[in-house]
C-alpha cells in the first residue's frame, strides 16, 4: 500500500516540478542571478525529493520499531492464569534469552535510529551536491553569455573597421590586400559569434534540464554577483576542526561504532559472551568490525584534513587571483583614458580607442569570471567543512 500511495505522490509532484517552475520561469523577468539559479535547481531536483521521501519512510520504521520494542519485557512472559490459585504464572528468561530480548529492545531500534538519521543527513548533503552543480553551471551560463556578448561587440568593431577600411581604398590609401584582410577579419568575427551563442546555447540547455526549464527557454541577461569580502573568514585549523566534527563520512563512521559497542555492551550481558557459543562468535565478530571502523575513521580524518588543507589554499589562491585581475583592468582604464586624450589630440586613430575598449571590456569580463570562482569555491568550501560532499 505505501508503495502505491508513494508512487501517486511521485507523479503528482513531477508533474507540478515540470509545470510550475516553466511557467515562473517564462512569466517573470528574465534575468538570471547566482543565487536564484541554485535555488531553481534545488527547488526542482528529484533528487532531493527522493532523499527527502527516504527519509519520511525511514523515519516510519523507526517509530514504529521503537513503539514495539518499547513493551518487550526482557526478564519474563506472562504464560497463563493458575486455575487453582489465580496468580499470573510467569516463565523467566536465561541469561543467554535476556541478552537476544535486550538486541530486539534496545539494539534494534537504534539501529532504524542510525538509518532515520542518515536519510536526513542524506538530504543536505544532497542539497549541497545540488548547489554545488548549480555553481557550475552558472559559471558556464555567465561565462558562454558575456563571451557572446563580446564576440557580437568585437564583430561590431570588425565591421565599422571594414567600413573605414572600403574608404580608405576607394581614395587609394591602402592596398587591395589590405583591404582584404579586414574582410577576412570581419568573417573570422562573425564565425567566432555563430560559435559563442552555440556554446552559450548548449549551456543553457544543460541549465534548463536541471532547473526543470524548457529546453528552449533562454534567460535575457545573465546577471554579474557581487561581494565585498576580500578573504576566509575563518582560519586553516578552523575549517578542518569543522570538517572533521560534521561531515557525513566521519558521522556516519563514529555511529556505527557507537551501535557496534552497544552491541557489544548487551552481548555481555550477565557474561552470556564468555559462555554462549553463537555469543562468542558474534562478540568476536563484532571486535573486528570495529577495529576496521576505527582504521577507516583514521584514514577518512587524515584524507579530509588534507582535502580541506589543499581547498583552504585554492580558495586563497582565488581571492588573490580575483585582486591581480582587478589591478589588471585598473591599468587597462588608465591606458584607455590616456589613449582618449591622445585621440583627441590626433595623435592615434579611432580604432586604436576601439579595440583599447573592447580590451577592458573583456578584463572586466575576466575580473568577473574569478569574482564567480571565489564565490563558488568559497560556498563549495564552506560546504565541504559541514556535512558535505568533498572535493
Amino acid at each position: 500500500m505505501r508503495k502505491n500511495i508513494a508512487a501517486l505522490v511521485a507523479l503528482v509532484n513531477a508533474l507540478f516540478v515540470l509545470i510550475v517552475p516553466q511557467a515562473q520561469a517564462v512569466s517573470a523577468q528574465s534575468i538570471l542571478n547566482r543565487q536564484t539559479a541554485v535555488q531553481l535547481v534545488k527547488d526542482n531536483s528529484t533528487a532531493i525529493w527522493d532523499a527527502i521521501e527516504e527519509e519520511r519512510f525511514a523515519k516510519e520504521d523507526y517509530e514504529e520499531q521503537a513503539a514495539r520494542s518499547k513493551s518487550i519485557d526482557t526478564i519474563k512472559v506472562f504464560l497463563f492464569v493458575h486455575p487453582f490459585t489465580g496468580e499470573d504464572v510467569y516463565y523467566y528468561y536465561d541469561s543467554a534469552e535476556q541478552m537476544q530480548l535486550r538486541l530486539l529492545k534496545e539494539f534494534v531500534p537504534e539501529t532504524l535510529k542510525f538509518n532515520h538519521e542518515v536519510r536526513e543527513m542524506t538530504i543536505k548533503v544532497t542539497e549541497n551536491a545540488m548547489a554545488n552543480a548549480a555553481d557550475n553551471l552558472f559559471t558556464g551560463l555567465y561565462s558562454t553569455y558575456h563571451s557572446m556578448r563580446l564576440a557580437e561587440r568585437s564583430c561590431e568593431l570588425a565591421k565599422n573597421n571594414l567600413d573605414r577600411q572600403k574608404k580608405l581604398f576607394e581614395s587609394g590609401m591602402i592596398t587591395e590586400l589590405d583591404l582584404e584582410e579586414a574582410v577576412l577579419d570581419l568573417s573570422e568575427a562573425e564565425n567566432s559569434v555563430k560559435k559563442a551563442r552555440r556554446d552559450y546555447d548548449n549551456m543553457h540547455r544543460q541549465f534548463n534540464r536541471l532547473a526543470k526549464l524548457p529546453l528552449d527557454f533562454r534567460y535575457d541577461l545573465i546577471g554579474t554577483p557581487w561581494t565585498n569580502e576580500r578573504g576566509v573568514a575563518i582560519t586553516e585549523e578552523e575549517a578542518i576542526a569543522s570538517a572533521l566534527e560534521n561531515r557525513m563520512e566521519i558521522w556516519s563512521t563514529k555511529r556505527q561504532m557507537e551501535l557496534i559497542e552497544l552491541r557489544m555492551e548487551i552481548y555481555r550481558h550477565k557474561n552470556v559472551y564468555k559462555f554462549h557459543q553463537q555469543t562468542i562468535k558474534d562478540y568476536a565478530k563484532a571486535q573486528d568490525e570495529l577495529d576496521k571502523l576505527k582504521l577507516t575513521l583514521s584514514q577518512l580524518e587524515y584524507d579530509i584534513e588534507k582535502e580541506i588543507r589543499q581547498a583552504y589554499k585554492q580558495l586563497k589562491k582565488s581571492y588573490d587571483d580575483l585582486e591581480l585581475a582587478k589591478l589588471n583592468l585598473a591599468r587597462q582604464k588608465n591606458l584607455l583614458e590616456n589613449t582618449k586624450t591622445q585621440y583627441e589630440a590626433g595623435l592615434v586613430p579611432v580604432s586604436v580607442v576601439e579595440q583599447l575598449e573592447l580590451s577592458v571590456e573583456q578584463l572586466e569580463f575576466a575580473v568577473n569570471i574569478n569574482l564567480i570562482n571565489v564565490l563558488n569555491r568559497q560556498d563549495q568550501f564552506y560546504r565541504a567543512i559541514s556535512v558535505g560532499p568533498g572535493y
